[in-house]
């Protein structure tokens, strides 16, 4: 092992979570902010999202240390349930087996526990890891629960954690009276290339390290490359690192290092593996780049806003400021569309969107573009340019097998 050979403690970059290896970034430090401020006021509903990895985790951990005995926690991680199954397994967190009782006989032991503790000056918070896989009806079930109150003293808080498409779920039609009762709401983005190099620092002096300086800085980039800036792909790629520096008796952290274990692990680039990272290529001019690929020409009421390279494999379309073209309007989803690009070649594909992507009056779901093409989503249409001699050079072999996804989402 890597421990003795760098004189540290501990592992540094474990997987387990452990508060006190927690980085704080900017949107790190105001999520915990949030919800400790939550917690202290009994607030009844937040929601949280974030990345695979992206520290959701560690930091509710994090949260929740802060606070003494008063508090009782129910962690809920299977959220593949029905609306019985989940008030259960609630109950079950709370010390109760009523696996033959009716809703109402649920309902009601729930109701009064949760008075009695209000009666003790006991908080009840209630932690729903993996939300995104719950059912509308569940999530309604929340809604009710998070309305239980003695007098104006909400009952329990209840804090939903989940994946980006967990967005998608509660802005979708009929979702409205869960929307207005979520107090505090906010998405966990991935650490920068700056903030990465703060983060290994922050865990190696945990960690015991004397010497600050076992990473070269200038690995960030090629680090931020290959993880996103994810910290639990992160952790994985560091942790290895370390582990190569050891067999190979070297003490420093180098880009060839890290181009060493990455090879190793048979990474490929974020990118290319999760299909998001950063915006489309520009010049030095500050314009996007546009010889060889196909073009976007975006426009809005009739006047052209912009002009969009194809420049890489997935390009995403969608309301959230992560998609690679931002629409800032409430009838495009947060992720709505997704145009794959292979040899010159680009496939439409709507991903699910609540208002549909058309072309014409025609609704699309997958489509292969062709030359001048106009679709539109929202108030934004997008003319498609086949790259100049690619005209007749449609892969009807990748068009069969191609496979997509979302943003974030592995093929």
């Amino acid at each position: 092992m890597y421990l003795e050979h760098f004189k540290l403690n501990e592992f540094p970059f474990s997987l387990a979570s452990d508060p006190k290896f927690l980085y704080l970034s900017k949107a790190h430090a105001r999520v915990k902010a949030q919800i400790e401020y939550a917690l202290y006021i009994q607030d009844s509903l937040m929601v949280f999202t974030g990345e695979i990895g992206s520290g959701k985790t560690t930091l509710l951990h994090d949260a929740l240390s802060h606070f003494d005995d008063n508090i009782i926690v129910a962690r809920m991680h299977q959220t593949q349930l029905n609306e019985i199954e989940f008030l259960q397994l609630l109950l079950v967190e709370f010390g109760f087996e009523l696996f033959e009782a009716s809703k109402v006989e649920l309902l009601n032991k729930l109701s009064v526990f949760l008075k009695d503790q209000f009666k003790l000056g006991k908080k009840v918070v209630l932690i729903i890891d993996e939300a995104q896989n719950l059912s509308r009806r569940v999530l309604e079930e929340i809604r009710l629960l998070s309305d239980l109150q003695n007098g104006h003293e909400k009952l329990m808080t209840v804090v939903i954690v989940g994946q980006p498409e967990l967005n998608d779920m509660i802005d979708s039609p009929g979702m409205e009276q869960l929307v207005q009762r979520i107090r505090l709401r906010f998405h966990i983005t991935a650490l920068s290339e700056e903030e990465i190099q703060a983060y290994i620092k922050h865990r190696l002096s945990v960690a015991g390290a004397s010497n600050s300086d076992i990473f070269s800085d200038n690995t960030s980039r090629l680090i931020y490359t290959y993880t996103g800036g994810r910290p639990r792909l992160l952790n994985i790629l560091c942790d290895y690192a370390l582990m190569h520096c050891a067999v190979e008796g070297k003490h420093e952290v180098t880009n060839m290092v890290i181009q060493e274990v990455i090879a190793e692990l048979q990474w490929q680039t974020y990118e290319q593996r999760f299909g998001r990272l950063g915006s489309v290529s520009k010049n030095s001019d500050g314009e996007f780049n546009a010889e060889n690929y196909p073009q976007l020409v975006v426009s809005k009421d009739g006047s052209e806003i912009g002009k969009f390279s194809l420049n890489k494999e997935y390009f995403s379309i969608g309301r959230r400021a992560d998609n690679d073209f931002l629409i800032d309007n409430k009838k495009a989803s947060r992720y709505h569309a997704q145009i794959v690009t292979n040899n010159g070649d680009s496939y439409l594909r709507d991903l699910d969107s609540t208002n549909g992507t058309y072309i014409g009056s025609d609704l699309v779901e997958t489509h292969h573009l062709s030359d001048g093409e106009i679709f539109t989503i929202a108030d934004i249409s997008f003319q498609y340019n086949q790259a100049i001699g690619n005209e007749d050079s449609v892969d009807e072999e990748y068009g069969k097998i191609l496979k997509y996804r979302k943003p974030g989402e592995t093929v």
